[in-house]
């Protein structure tokens, strides 16, 4: 083997201090480490750090081919942190940014319904798990960002099947991410609280990829006081992702500030134009928030907001601007008239796109029913009774809100695609959610209603979260003052394209 063959190599060998001592020795080449071992190859050195948060589902490697993975099975913290995952990093020194590579060496992981080649699609759920095997390719998104150089350490926890889930409750499979922020106890929000947490938690870990579907990029960015994303509808690619309704879903990320979400949502979704919108809307309907504090922090944002745009914010009430140029005929308000949308639309998808297959396919092969997580339990014995009739009438619904929301709220201003116009909304409300709560049963949520979460994704449209401060409350778990991030979302067509 010759010695550019040795450098070449991406084997990593997972070995104890005392014995590295007795079988190889290491040699810095340009200022970068490798061990070598006795056989005379060189490995890379990964840092090993414990997932104290436990927002991973398992560790990865490369298996020397750039576009595949292993798990990295090795635990380096015991006692320590006796519960937590080992995660291998390796050094950006070994990586080098070209034209082909512009993110060589950044960190990634990827949510645990997203496709890694060589990994098995867990979706947090032990018999899907079982079930099928490692997957042999990757999804393309995936596939994509490996291309540009990103290098994935890791596979992150999600809720079951990207459902909505409380924690700690409804984690039956496996136990829920922590959240960092406050007394470390509050809930981490879904479905993308692995992805959510592990980016709140780890300066080590460059981004994470996550999806949203009403809400589950949104919210846990915003429970965890950092910057997510949802994209415009089609914006990435869904393929080779465990899907809940392709009329709903989305592929996104977090990153811990804006420049370095600028980063990741070019390597998503392509270059950017730095265009100001000319007009800040401003929901009355929604604002302001009932919790004092938190809408002293948010008067302070949309100011600054303001004043970065050149514009004073425009109060609109959405109840009021629907009944002077709604499309129908109809008495409901807004909020009743599109109630039922996401129900009649995404679950019958969820039954039909995966989760009628995955159960009969287990029950034939194991002789019993798959055993879930209680809301996946009452989705089991809930979707089958939505018909295809709801659906035609939820995606008719969608497209009358679609249409009216683009001529009279956000409208397309220019041959780009993008508005002048940006929606401001309020994604906190400074009241403390703790995980350690007892619930009555399971959620069972169908995604009835009409709220702040509805109001892009009805429309097609993305929203960025990011942090507008934080708010103080009494902790009744550590008996002090603690600190809950406020943070915000902007809506505007193509927002990824036009105002990053």
């Amino acid at each position: 083997m010759n010695f550019f063959s040795l450098l070449s190599s991406l084997l990593i060998t997972a070995i104890s201090t005392a014995q590295a001592i007795l079988i190889s020795r290491t040699l810095r080449l340009r200022n970068v480490a490798y061990y070598v071992h006795q056989t005379a190859e060189l490995h890379q050195v990964y840092r090993l750090y414990p997932d104290t948060a436990g927002a991973f589902i398992v560790s990865t490697v490369s298996t020397g081919d750039p576009f595949q993975y292993k798990s990295l099975d090795a635990a380096a913290y015991g006692e320590t942190y006796p519960s937590a995952l080992t995660v291998g990093v390796p050094s950006r020194l070994y990586f080098r940014k070209t034209a082909q590579k512009p993110y060589a060496g950044l960190r990634i992981a990827i949510k645990d319904i997203i496709d890694l080649n060589g990994l098995r699609t867990g979706a947090s759920s032990r018999a899907y798990t079982q079930l099928y095997g490692p997957r042999e390719q990757n999804a393309p998104v995936v596939q994509s960002l490996l291309e540009q150089g990103f290098i994935v350490v890791g596979k992150l926890k999600t809720t079951q099947f990207a459902d909505s889930e409380w924690p700690t409750c409804d984690y039956v499979d496996y136990h829920g991410p922590f959240n960092p922020r406050g007394d470390g106890y509050q809930t981490t929000s879904g479905s993308s609280s692995g992805p959510a947490s592990a980016i709140a938690t780890y300066p080590w870990l460059d981004f994470s990829l996550g999806t949203d579907t009403l809400g589950s990029i949104r919210s846990p960015a915003s429970a965890q006081g950092i910057v997510g994303m949802r994209s415009s509808l089609g914006a990435a690619n869904f393929d080779g992702i465990i899907p809940y309704s392709p009329k709903f879903d989305t592929v996104g990320g977090f990153a811990r500030n804006v420049e370095l979400f600028a980063e990741l949502a070019t390597a998503l979704y392509g270059s950017s134009r730095n265009l100001k919108p000319t007009k800040l809307v401003y929901p009355v309907d929604i604002w302001p928030v009932p919790h004092a504090e938190s809408q002293t922090v948010f008067d302070s944002f949309v100011k600054d907001l303001e004043t970065y745009l050149g514009v004073k914010k425009t109060e609109i009430s959405l109840e009021e601007l629907w009944q002077e140029t709604k499309p129908v005929e109809s008495p409901l308000p807004l909020k009743d008239y599109f109630n039922d949308v996401f129900e009649w639309v995404a679950n019958i998808d969820q039954w039909h796109g995966f989760f009628k297959d995955f159960v009969s396919e287990y029950r034939s092969r194991f002789g019993h029913t798959p055993v879930l997580n209680p809301q996946l339990q009452f989705k089991r014995d809930w979707l089958p009774s939505q018909t295809e009739d709801k659906r035609e009438n939820g995606i008719a619904l969608m497209e009358t809100y679609r249409a009216w929301f683009e001529k009279n709220l956000i409208p397309v201003a220019n041959e780009d695609g993008c508005s002048e116009a940006l929606l401001v909304l309020p994604w906190s409300n400074g009241e403390p959610d703790y995980r350690d709560r007892y619930r009555t049963s399971a959620q069972k949520f169908t995604g009835t209603g009409f709220f702040f979460y509805n109001v892009g994704p009805y429309a097609g449209v993305p929203e960025i979260i990011v942090p507008a401060g934080q708010t103080s409350y009494e902790s009744r778990l550590t008996q002090q003052q603690e600190w809950l991030p406020s943070a915000s979302g902007r809506s505007s067509h193509l927002i990824t394209k036009c105002i990053m």
